[in-house]
């Protein structure tokens, strides 16, 4: 069962500071909400991409804080932008109610009080925010949090990549060292040029050391945002796999449209356009509405050419990784039949490796391009 962290949080309506504990919490929607598989699913020990949303939704911090703030800002202000101007009225009645009309220290407390109420009271009047606008802030907070949780799953498995790859290169570097070794007692190599591929070797485990450090630090993290403690270890489920369909099938023209309805930004001051009275305000808000959509259009845009790119890439890699598995076939006759050393058939075989790799750091960055895309259209597309 994974332990959870209970949020203690100080709200206020500018905003919301959060104090944890470590403790365990239960999840954030009531039992009823889900069926026994579902939870089971869940609250296993297994962390798989396509649970990623529903743990971030249950069980991040972040978002718990946000969901209790959310609450208490209806309790204390209201659902509608007149409750929240009213809700700033009536504290605003409440300091001039507890105002002393005395002298002295008296006076200067009834000062202060009086400029706070004033400010309270134009906040009523300039307010333009209602819990709609809080639920939608909330909203893409916690759906920023997937994408980005999503992205260190992604790194989390490319960090094993690198890992992969600096361990491939330190067998070259090995491989280096021993020739250089062996040319050296032929008299066709120096000390000085010996004593370098150890030291290129010692490099190289410090750069590996350094990426395992990497790659735990990736996975704390990722755990933690999705409900585990940082000195859990939960299974890591299997990368989700790419159907190149998918991107074939991309209406950008129509995804365009859909960013336009579900960015969260863009509803947001529309929002508060609809609430707003003044004439200055509403004009402020058409210019800001104005350039959100031009924004959001040219963010989503950006999400297509570097899918695009991304898809070129993973391609270019496949192609390369079937050349190279060519070359390490010849390569493999041909030291069947003594025509090469044993350095170079390793050579060949740590080459083909190597493009294996890229292949998978490729697919890696493909299926990050095509989430970062579905998110742009889902609602976080860069609206500023």
């Amino acid at each position: 069962m994974r332990n959870q962290v209970k949020p203690i949080v100080i709200v206020g309506i500018a905003g919301i500071m959060g104090v944890t504990a470590p403790m365990t919490s239960p999840a954030s929607s009531p039992e009823f909400s889900r069926s026994s598989q579902e939870w089971e699913r869940l609250r296993d020990d297994v962390l798989e991409y396509e649970e990623i949303a529903d743990l971030i939704h249950e069980y991040n911090v972040t978002v718990q804080n946000n969901q209790y703030a959310y609450n208490a800002f209806i309790k204390d202000y209201g659902r509608t932008k007149e409750d929240v101007s009213d809700a700033y009225r009536t504290m605003a009645d409440e300091l001039e109610s507890s105002m002393s009309g005395e002298d002295g220290m008296g006076m200067v407390s009834d000062f202060q009080l009086e400029l706070q109420a004033k400010q309270l009271r134009e906040q009523a009047e300039d307010n333009l925010e209602d819990s709609r606008i809080y639920y939608l802030n909330y909203s893409q907070a916690e759906a920023g949090l997937v994408l980005s949780a999503q992205s260190k799953f992604l790194s989390y498995y490319k960090n094993q990549l690198e890992l992969a790859s600096a361990r491939q290169q330190k067998k070259v570097l090995e491989n280096s060292c021993a020739l250089a070794q062996t040319q050296l007692l032929a008299g066709t190599a120096t000390q000085t040029e010996m004593l370098n591929t150890q030291e290129a070797v010692l490099e190289q485990e410090k750069s590996i050391a350094e990426l395992e450090q990497q790659m735990e630090s990736t996975r704390q993290s990722l755990i933690v945002m999705c409900g585990w403690k940082g000195s859990d270890h939960p299974q890591i489920g299997d990368i989700p796999e790419m159907d190149l369909s998918a991107i074939e099938a991309v209406d950008l023209e129509g995804d365009k449209q859909l960013a336009l309805e579900n960015n969260y930004t863009l509803q947001v001051n529309k929002r508060k356009l609809e609430n707003a009275k003044d004439g200055d305000n509403q004009e402020k808000l058409k210019k800001t509405i104005a350039s959100n959509e031009r924004q959001i259009q040219l963010s989503v845009n950006n999400a297509w050419q570097s899918l695009q790119t991304a898809k070129r890439s993973y391609e270019q890699a496949v192609s390369q990784k079937a050349l190279e598995e060519q070359n390490l076939n010849l390569s493999a006759q041909k030291w069947n039949a003594g025509m090469i050393t044993q350095y170079e058939y390793e050579s060949a075989q740590i080459a083909a490796e190597t493009k294996a790799i890229a292949v998978r750091t490729a697919l890696l960055e493909l299926v990050e391009a095509l989430e970062t895309y579905r998110w742009n259209v889902n609602g976080l597309a860069s609206a500023e």
